[in-house]
């Protein structure tokens, strides 16, 4: 089994620091540089995207403002290029994915007019994340980091590009370079998932803590990364510190979904299952994003009640398909989904083949590896969770589908180490899947 790693990835001295930020005020009042970000939660694992810090012009005011601006002059590219920025922001705040589309367009308003408006191509690159399109990302990417190359943002769309097409070498590479660029809320967020992914939680919080206090806390970029800290908490286990911080978030915005579904997953892994389906019931409601959707069908999965379990899956199938139509390339996350809930495992294993032939990344090497082993493939199967456990990622989940492939193998210790790491990572990784492997633990003591 992979060991953790310490991934090196170095954060200049406090000096540098105070010297790079001051240069890059000046560059940035100079510039005009505006910022996007991953706009939209996606299904665990398989969508563990990071991207740069959000822009706070998501406001209907400030696209209202914006809209006014491009009416009296309808060739304005700097008001195209930040109108669509702000609606992709949009995106991740109201889940409504014809914002894309907005978006999109506003963006390509710019470019016509201007081939080398850099926001707009940032814009572009931000937008071809959120629909996964990662080599789509790259170039645009590259064109803009060609017109800018000092622009920090730019080198953060470039890492998510790498991490989703599973090139972590050259993401750690870029996001060296990005941090020594500029150390802010997109490097710190991104030097923690990185080193999450290597499999050093410690690291990855201690990056995220430098995120929450590189942001006011009136800002949706704290309760973002704040959100953000609290779920690593939770990935340990630590029940006590991950409530403590998504309440610390809800103090500030009371009704900040992304908190609310944190302090759900407490309250279902505390055993309050009515309290966790009740909450998760209003946030599918309020803000129906696939991931609160899935959550609370596999609460009323382990309630025993199969019929809304049901229910609830049968309206994700729905929800991705009406994102595919929006553009939004949803085969990973559909290949881990149906693996988990579907019934024609074969084809999900060419689902999930087609998904990792794609993106040949750590939970791409998952899903196929969970398809496999639905479908009693369990040798192939185990090639590939050998492959997504390669980076010493302390994820639960993997270790979850190691164990159960090592055990149709009949390697038994094999079977026990990797349960057993499962649930020493988090005891309370799922409400299914948790107790499944501890039944299937005691019977292979």
């Amino acid at each position: 089994m992979a060991s953790a790693t310490k991934l090196p990835i170095n954060l200049p001295s406090s000096l540098q620091r105070r010297v790079l930020l001051l240069l890059l005020v000046a560059l940035v009042i100079l510039a005009g540089a505006l910022v996007g970000r991953m706009v939209i939660e996606e299904l665990r694992p398989a969508a563990a995207v990071r991207a740069p810090a959000p822009i706070e012009r998501s406001s209907h005011t400030e696209i209202e403002r914006l809209q006014r601006r491009l009416r009296v002059n309808p060739d304005d590219v700097a008001a195209y290029a930040q109108l669509g920025l702000g609606l992709l922001q949009q995106v991740r705040e109201s889940g409504d994915m014809s914002l894309y589309t907005r978006a999109g367009a506003a963006f390509d308003e710019a470019l016509q007019r201007d081939p080398l408006q850099v926001d707009a191509l940032v814009g572009r690159g931000v937008l071809a994340l959120a629909l996964h399109d990662f080599s789509g990302a790259l170039e645009w990417a590259e064109q803009a980091r060609a017109i800018n190359p000092f622009r920090a943002g730019i080198l953060g769309i470039l890492v998510d590009g790498y991490v989703e097409l599973g090139r972590y070498d050259e993401a750690v590479a870029t996001l060296q370079t990005m941090v020594d660029l500029r150390p802010d809320l997109q490097s710190y967020s991104r030097i923690s998932y990185l080193r999450e992914l290597h499999g050093d939680v410690d690291g990855a919080i201690a990056a995220m803590k430098d995120a929450t206090t590189s942001v006011s806390p009136s800002t949706e970029d704290w309760r973002w990364t704040m959100t953000h800290l609290g779920h690593l908490y939770f990935n340990r286990g630590d029940l006590t510190q991950a409530a403590s911080i998504y309440n610390q978030v809800l103090a500030v915005h009371h009704d900040y979904p992304y908190a609310r579904e944190g302090m759900a997953r407490v309250a279902a892994a505390r055993g309050e299952r009515a309290t966790a389906i009740a909450e998760y019931q209003t946030l599918a409601e309020q803000l129906p994003l696939p991931q609160f959707v899935i959550a609370l069908g596999e609460l009323y999965e382990a309630d025993g009640d199969l019929t809304a379990a049901q229910e609830q899956y049968d309206l994700v199938t729905v929800m991705q398909q009406l994102n595919a139509a929006a553009g939004m390339n949803v085969d990973l996350e559909m290949a881990l989904f149906n693996a988990n809930h579907g019934t024609d495992h074969a084809a999900v294993v060419e689902e999930a083949r087609a998904a990792y032939a794609e993106r040949p990344t750590i939970y791409g090497a998952d899903a196929l590896a969970w398809a496999l082993y639905q479908n009693g493939e369990y040798e192939e199967a185990w090639q590939y969770s050998e492959e997504a456990l390669r980076l010493g990622t302390q994820d639960a989940t993997l270790h979850f589908h190691a164990g159960m492939i090592a055990k149709e193998r009949g390697a038994v210790a094999t079977a026990r180490q990797h349960l057993e790491r499962a649930l020493a990572i988090n005891p309370y990784f799922s409400p299914l899947a948790g107790p499944i492997a501890q039944a299937t633990l005691a019977a292979l003591k």
